[in-house]
């Protein structure tokens, strides 16, 4: 059997829900995994543990990992979605299925203790550790994913030399939103969604400080004219929140210079969007930056290039360098398209979703648990099982839909719902085309109509709309990996392959102003996609508090 504690499993990074920690030793049989856990669970364990009397002294209890089969709870439901949901949409090739475990509630209350005193946690993500609501049993132990560790790059079969292992760099992406609505059920306060993408809309929102986000520091503390400390706020001034000039339209447009330019945009201005690891040490964030010595030594082991003998600045150089391989591996594979595609599910906006939910709980005798009830479940059993088949599917679903995995129902709201989005769609890129400012009679009345047709959609119809935006939703906010390693074997140039579900791709590219040493460059890459969990329907509660944030900004 095999045991672990909790010092196996040191920190390494997390999000605004889960916490990351990496196995640390590397000739273990768990060497290049992760363990991917709620940082809520592990708060409620350690709180678990002090009512028991368990947190005496820093023990280190050691356990038996339990496999989790064939279970109703959400280590399953997420496995079911990324299954039948997400790996068909973006690409069974792009997305590793998790291995689910339980841990024991005191060996979670340890490994909790042992994070909070490491210091390794960012003082503006503390917060997010220290609640006390329960999502698993405590008798059953606490849930947790075993993933592969995507900073590290798993051995092509055609290499019979592989690269050494000490030699690969990891981009952590986080696309947002590659699209413009274009929907006439966006409120008409709201129409500035129609000339500006989401995200930068939400750089507005942060600039001016009405929206904050966990991963973004709070500015020092101030001294006022009493003699006291008062906090600063994000978006107390341009020193404290600078908005990226990153346009997710770039990275989605398929041609590798605005991929590159979005990419260059992303390293200047990393936010929560970029962030680069060398051999699993995180080197590029946004509070991150290697010293010149660190760059060189990257330059160095990584592309065999030394800029030590001329005035470059080697951050500025390996960045580059780094922006150069990944737009070409994202150019060659089809990740992006694929994500871009079931991104663009959504066709109501979050104003629509907000009238589609208000007319689901109407119709569910105005109950909001049980409509986000019937739409958690929806989100995994009601699948179309005719897009791997080959059947015609032109007589059951809408042109908006064809890659939507949700079977459409009949309804004839639905229909005209769907009618006059088009005929909005159409109009409005038109206009757009032609250098035009919205028709504003034109949208008021494409407005009414579609709430109109909302208020008299079935329930079924409702369900299928929310499906395919929450389904949306949930690729907006995934993010993938690039992770590579340079070749020096010159016989890569007959190798050029694209990534499978057995091994990675093999790239071969001409670089740019002469900045690497040889003119032709090989990498083998692998691309991943993580963070790509079904959305909750209960995010559509407040979803209204959310949106109404758009009607302080212009177009």
């Amino acid at each position: 059997p095999i045991s672990w504690t909790p010092c196996d499993w040191p920190y390494v990074a997390e999000g605004g829900k889960h916490a990351l920690f990496r196995y640390s030793d590397i000739n273990g049989d768990f060497s290049g995994h992760l363990l991917r856990i709620v940082k809520s669970d592990l708060s409620s364990a350690s709180t678990s543990a002090r009512a028991k009397g368990d947190c005496g002294g820093y023990t280190t209890p050691k356990c038996h990992h339990d496999v989790i089969r064939d279970t109703e709870d959400s280590s399953s439901t997420c496995q079911t979605f990324h299954k039948n949901i997400i790996q068909p949409l973006i690409g069974h090739c792009y997305l590793d299925l998790a291995r689910w475990v339980r841990l024991p509630e005191d060996w979670c209350a340890q490994l909790y203790h042992l994070t909070i005193d490491s210091g390794s946690i960012p003082p503006s993500r503390l917060a997010s550790w220290k609640t006390d609501v329960r999502t698993n049993d405590a008798c059953e132990g606490i849930q947790a994913a075993l993933l592969r560790d995507h900073t590290r790059i798993a051995r092509h079969p055609r290499f019979t030399v592989p690269p050494p292992p000490e030699s690969v760099l990891s981009v952590e992406i986080k696309p947002k939103a590659g699209y413009i609505t274009t929907s006439p059920l966006v409120l008409p306060a709201h129409r500035c969604k129609y000339y500006r993408t989401r995200y930068s809309l939400q750089q507005e929102l942060m600039q001016k400080g009405h929206v904050r986000k966990g991963w973004c520091k709070l500015k020092e503390p101030m001294e006022g004219k009493d003699g006291k400390q008062s906090p600063g706020m994000q978006g107390d001034g341009d020193d404290v929140f600078t908005p990226s000039n990153y346009s997710p339209l770039d990275l989605f447009s398929n041609a590798r210079a605005r991929i590159q330019k979005a990419l260059n945009d992303l390293s200047q201005n990393m936010q929560n969007n970029f962030r680069v690891w060398c051999n699993g040490k995180q080197v590029f964030g946004e509070y991150e930056t290697p010293t010149d010595d660190d760059c060189h030594q990257i330059l160095a082991d990584v592309f065999c290039h030394s800029c030590k003998d001329d005035k470059s600045d080697p951050t500025s150089v390996l960045l580059f360098l780094i922006t150069e391989v990944v737009s070409h591996v994202l150019e060659r594979e089809s990740l992006l398209s694929n994500i871009l595609s079931a991104q663009q599910l959504d066709v109501i906006d979050g104003d629509g979703a907000v009238k589609v939910y208000e007319r689901l709980v109407h119709l569910c005798e105005g109950s909001h648990a049980e409509a986000e009830k019937i739409l958690d479940h929806a989100a995994f059993s009601v699948a179309r099982d005719d897009l791997s088949s080959g059947k015609d599917t032109s007589t059951l679903t809408h042109p908006y839909f064809d890659s939507s995995p949700y079977m459409m129902p009949e309804c004839n709201s639905l229909n005209n719902l769907l009618e006059e989005i088009v005929q909005f769609h159409e109009h409005h890129c038109k206009q757009m085309e032609e250098g035009e400012n919205l028709d504003e009679d034109n949208a008021n009345a494409s407005h009414g109509r579609c709430i109109g047709c909302v208020n008299n959609l079935s329930k079924e119809a409702c369900i299928f709309l929310l499906q395919n935006w929450l389904l949306s939703l949930a690729l907006c906010d995934v993010s993938f990996f690039v992770s590579f390693q340079c070749l020096k074997d010159k016989k890569f140039k007959v190798m050029d392959s694209c990534q499978t579900c057995d091994h990675g791709g093999i790239a071969t590219f001409s670089t740019q102003n002469g900045v690497s040493d040889s003119p032709v460059v090989g990498v083998h890459y692998e691309v991943k996609v993580v963070d790509c969990d079904p959305k909750p329907a209960k995010k559509l509660r407040g979803r209204s508090k959310v949106e109404v944030k758009f009607q302080q900004l212009h177009k």
